[in-house]
């Protein structure tokens, strides 16, 4: 399988990826098959380059994106394309979705809670009575 992920380079506490496509059972930094762009965390602006075009081919011929790498491509506006030439797809990028499903309004039930065990014993004492 083909993966679209990020390759370390950089110095030590200074990282530095390229976005690359790679076999899945290759190392991080191993071999690729080709650079789709770079990203570098450090630069203030942060730099985030992707050859759009490149990207879209590999995704359409079947390249699983990482986690990581896809919300570079979904900042980017490449994911949003792919998944609108193919809406099937979309479940598979679900945790790219940062909204919370709605949530239905509960009530509060007011459930009268018996402080003292004595008057709890009496309610109990009475309830078998009746049942009698």
């Amino acid at each position: 399988m083909v993966k679209i992920r990020l390759r370390r380079l950089g110095q030590r506490n200074r990282p530095f990826y390229r976005i690359v496509v790679a076999e899945s059972n290759t190392g991080r930094n191993g071999k690729f098959v080709e650079t789709l762009g770079i990203y570098d965390p450090i630069a203030q602006p942060k730099r985030l380059e992707v050859k759009e075009d490149r990207a879209l081919f590999w995704l359409r011929n079947g390249a699983q994106p990482t986690e990581t790498a896809a919300y570079i491509l979904n900042r980017l506006g490449v994911l949003p394309k792919y998944l609108e030439e193919r809406p099937q797809h979309k479940k598979q990028f679900s945790y790219l979705d940062k909204r919370t499903p709605a949530t239905t309004a509960t009530t509060d039930v007011a459930v009268p809670v018996a402080e003292d065990s004595e008057i709890a014993a009496a309610a109990a004492a009475e309830t078998a009575g009746d049942a009698e």
